[in-house]
């Protein structure tokens, strides 16, 4: 008979620095067995190298964190009148007219149609 003496406090804990990378094996770690409320820090992740597939549709990112569009005509498809300056809605000119802006004078309530000669 072998006889194993032991100290109970010591029994399920493993000594600070005892547990090393070299000592676990491939996958021992994963992400099912990180805890919900572990707070990793991100530098102790690789690189995220996220990509489109990555947002959720609903992420409602700020449009600061957002590069520079640098939107072109050939970008838009369709804008309403009420987003550009000075437009004004309607079926627009035809012909020779070359009417290039209409306004208001609220001083001598006129319509003030400029075109070009």
């Amino acid at each position: 008979m072998v006889e194993v003496k032991f100290k109970p406090a010591l029994v399920g804990t493993v000594e600070d620095g005892a547990v090393t990378t070299a000592k676990l094996a491939d996958g021992a770690v994963t992400n099912v067995k990180v805890n919900d409320a572990a707070a990793v820090a991100k530098s102790k992740l690789a690189a995220l190298n996220i990509v489109n597939a990555d947002v959720d549709a609903a992420a409602a990112i700020a449009k600061s964190k957002l590069a520079s569009l640098a939107i072109v005509d050939a970008d838009v498809d369709a804008i309403s009148v009420g987003k550009v300056t000075d437009a004004i809605a309607g079926t627009g000119t035809s012909g020779d007219k070359k009417v290039t802006k209409v306004g208001w004078s609220s001083i001598t309530e006129e319509l003030i149609f400029d075109h070009e000669a």
